[in-house]
């Protein structure tokens, strides 16, 4: 005879796996003790922290009749459990520290060269000369990106071959032959998107300048290459020159391994990770980057002393991993040994990794001072080319790895999406397997798809991929273990060319909810039944822009997790399609969103971008916090003469003020997206992390 527990018994212990899933096995394990007169003992439990956990949501179980759509164990376990961080021990934060005006950083870490700015893609054809390539940038404001970092390839014309970008100030520089003044500036809202002065490649005794003619017709271009000090092949007349911001926009996030959410920090075996939108080198800069010591400071901290004793945090590893860029997040494994991510490179390709963590040997010292995994250390770099077709059709991906944990067969698989901009944009969706079990992992299947895709979410409730297009549509693949498989291409609910960004997905109540930069007049938010997506509610969230690729995701009050109080959705929208504005969404008796119950707020005082929204309802202090950064004219005036900034507002009574006394901290250029740490009663244990996009710094703030 089996034991079984009633059926009250059951529907609580699975709303309690739901909103706790980190603490439920070992709660569980104590029941069973207790049940059957097991001893006791501490079951230590890992978590992952990353963009997932404010991506794939679980409100609570309220009701019976959504029990069966509360996924497995393992997925909840992968970040998207809860809408904030579990607790440390049994005890939580009494209010040590918050976030202040003026600088009130823990600690600051150099990350290099890195950018997080948009990377852009480019082809032109300036008969004969034919070529394409890829460029980092950083935002001068106005629609002029400053590209920091590149390559240009050409495969027609007479200098064939692949040549780096030579970088200059944006106010524009000699180059070193004296035959070019370049500035390197693009115009994405402009035609052309190069002025005269263009952009500046190099090579051994070469130079090419590829520049644009505004002052005559928008369609002329030129091309020069000097040799030796005289110009070898000249150029100019019709022609073109296409400029795509590639997916992502630069809006990564840091992920965080808490090795043990039933115990207290840990100095050592919690860190952070951040991939680095850079070309790594040996000895030189890095691509990955993981930090521990996390809880300490920088500066005087005064009484109480920070629970890690260090001087700032200490580098646990520096990769030089590949010979390309990691643009976007990384996913860690449960036990926090292994790293899974995306390198693009500027060439054309990408490849899928699975990082394991050295342990012996030299990790590398400084984000500066990179090592290479397996070189002088036990550590485990294993790629996959992400090209279908034996190679033949290589593709780019700023994109980031859906890894889905599986504890029942020991095979984590994963979802990534390429793309290419060419012809209109495609791109491909594969399933790769065999992610975190010791194994080298393989693409199980690659479908191709008609528009540029976002990074794809996974659905285990009903087996779907996710993912937004740049057609401005959502669409998804059904991945029940049956083939062929194809890709059902939703409704278009964005407008033209638009801004692929993820979607978040309701577990519980099987809902979706996409951003769109642009539907033709508006920028918008949909929200969609994951099994119905042609019956969606569209709400504007100010005019289109097509100048950044915001709004970049939703987060959702306490309410809305909890349905005690009034739920609302908070999403960073436009005010004349410029200026970063925040909006708050009301909801209808029947779940779906209110087109008329919307309040908005400024959260700069000019043109700018912004970050993601990141939510955290801190249950010991009552409060319900939202975090929100801006590039550029932050609201919050105090901080930094309103440059770039990091917000943080009280929305516990609902649609927030938000002004220039607003709580704020300076950050240069802006921030990437921001995670939440947890709630704890140990000093600096409770914080943000993020990226600054000008200096390109790692920060954590109480």
């Amino acid at each position: 005879m089996r034991f079984r527990f009633p059926t009250p018994v059951r529907w609580a212990l699975a709303s309690l796996i739901d909103r706790k899933a980190l603490v439920a096995i070992p709660i569980l394990a104590l029941l069973a003790g207790a049940l059957f007169g097991q001893p006791l003992r501490h079951i230590p439990q890992s978590a992952v922290f990353d963009w997932r956990s404010y991506h794939t949501l679980h409100p609570a179980v309220r009701r019976a009749s959504a029990l069966p759509r509360v996924p497995a164990i393992p997925t909840l376990n992968s970040g998207g459990f809860r809408h904030s961080s579990p607790d440390w021990g049994p005890e939580r934060l009494r209010g040590r520290g918050k976030m202040k005006n003026g600088d009130g950083r823990d600690w600051s870490v150099s990350l290099g060269t890195a950018t997080f700015e948009p990377i852009f893609d480019f082809s032109f054809e300036i008969d004969p000369e034919l070529g394409y390539g890829s460029l980092n940038s950083a935002d001068q404001g106005g629609g002029q990106f400053l590209a920091t970092a590149g390559t240009v390839t050409l495969t027609a014309g007479a200098e064939l071959g692949t040549y780096p970008l030579y970088s200059g100030p944006a106010a524009g520089m000699n180059s070193p032959s004296g035959l070019f003044f370049f500035d390197d500036l693009l115009f994405y809202l402009a035609d052309p998107t190069l002025d005269d002065n263009g952009l500046l490649f190099t090579g051994v005794n070469l130079e090419i300048n590829i520049f644009g003619n505004p002052t005559n017709s928008p369609d002329i271009y030129g091309y020069l290459a000097e040799s030796g000090g005289s110009y070898v092949t000249s150029f100019s007349g019709m022609g073109n020159f296409t400029l795509t911001s590639d997916p992502g926009s630069g809006q990564t996030y840091a992920s965080k391994f808490v090795f043990d959410v039933t115990a207290a920090p840990s100095c050592i075996n919690d860190f952070v990770v951040l991939g680095i939108a850079a070309n790594p080198a040996p000895g030189g800069q890095a691509n990955i980057v993981g930090m521990n010591n996390l809880y300490s400071t920088q500066g005087p901290s005064g009484p109480p002393a920070p629970f890690c004793g260090t001087t700032g945090p200490t580098v646990m590893f520096s990769y030089a991993s590949g010979s390309g860029e990691v643009p976007n997040f990384v996913t860690l494994s449960q036990d926090g040994t292994q790293i899974a991510y995306i390198e693009n490179l500027s060439t054309g390709s990408s490849y899928f990794h699975v990082l394991t963590i050295g342990t012996t040997g030299n990790n590398g010292t400084s984000p500066t001072d990179a090592a290479v995994p397996g070189q002088g250390n036990n550590a485990v770099d294993q790629t996959v080319l992400l090209s279908p077709d034996g190679g033949v059709t290589n593709q780019s991906s700023t994109n980031a790895p859906f890894v889905v944990y599986s504890s029942y067969d020991a095979n984590d698989f994963a979802y990534v999406t390429t793309y290419s901009a060419a012809n209109g944009g495609s791109g491909y969706l594969y399933k790769l397997v065999n992610v975190f079990n010791g194994s080298a992992p393989t693409i199980a299947w690659s479908l191709p798809i008609d528009a540029m895709p976002s990074t794809p979410i996974f659905d285990d409730v009903t087996n779907q991929v996710f993912f937004t297009d740049s057609n401005g549509g959502i669409d998804y693949v059904l991945d029940n273990g049956t083939l062929p498989l194809s890709v059902v291409y939703g409704p278009i609910v964005g407008g033209g060319s638009t801004s692929p960004n993820p979607l978040t997905l309701d577990y519980t109540n099987q809902v979706v909810y996409a951003c769109f930069n642009s539907n033709g007049t508006n920028a918008v938010v949909v929200q969609a039944p994951a099994t119905n997506l042609g019956s969606y509610v569209s709400v504007p969230v100010g005019p289109a822009t097509t100048l950044y690729g915001a709004p970049y995701g939703v987060a959702f009050n306490n309410a809305w997790y909890t349905g005690s109080g009034t739920p609302l959705l908070y999403v960073a929208g436009t005010d004349t399609g410029t200026v970063p504005t925040l909006y708050g969404i009301g909801f209808n008796a029947d779940g779906t969103l209110n087109t008329g119950g919307v309040s908005m707020a400024a959260l700069a005082g000019g043109p700018a971008d912004s970050s993601p929204v990141t939510e955290f309802y801190n249950s010991s202090l009552g409060v319900d916090y939202l975090f929100v950064g801006v590039t550029n004219n932050c609201i919050a005036t105090t901080e930094g003469g309103g440059a770039g900034c990091v917000m943080s507002l009280d929305i516990t009574g609902g649609f927030p003020t938000v002004n220039a006394a607003t709580t704020a901290l300076p950050a240069a250029g802006g921030t990437t997206g921001i995670i939440v740490d947890n709630d704890s009663t140990e000093t600096q244990a409770s914080s943000i992390y993020f990226a600054t996009k000008t200096g390109a710094s790692l920060v954590k703030a109480t």
